[in-house]
């Protein structure tokens, strides 16, 4: 899934799970939950969608809703290319990532 999307990486101790951050530079709560990944020290990989060209910007966001039957929001996390936990609730996000180790 999103083989054509350039996702930076940022390495830490947690790293059970494929997670993928996408979010906007403008956006409040993208910054509370990257903010959130990084104090938890997690491995991710991370985009933000209003850094790449818009046509790459529609194809990914036409492959999210192609494989979640969703529209894209954000932030959103990408868990295992299974899983999706959009907008940032932090209770959401500690239940999620951090209650199951």
């Amino acid at each position: 899934m999103f083989e054509n999307a350039k996702f930076n990486s940022t390495q830490g101790s947690r790293n059970k799970h494929q997670l993928r951050f996408m979010g906007l530079t403008t956006c409040s709560f993208c910054k509370k939950a990257k903010q959130f990944l990084d104090d938890n020290d997690f491995s991710y990989d991370y985009l933000y969608l209003d850094k790449i060209d818009p046509e790459d910007k529609k194809n990914l966001k036409i492959e999210f809703a192609a494989h979640f039957d969703k529209r894209l929001s954000y932030p959103t996390l990408i868990i295992d290319d299974k899983e999706i936990l959009t907008g940032f609730i932090r209770i959401a996000w500690e239940k999620e990532l951090l209650e199951e180790e």
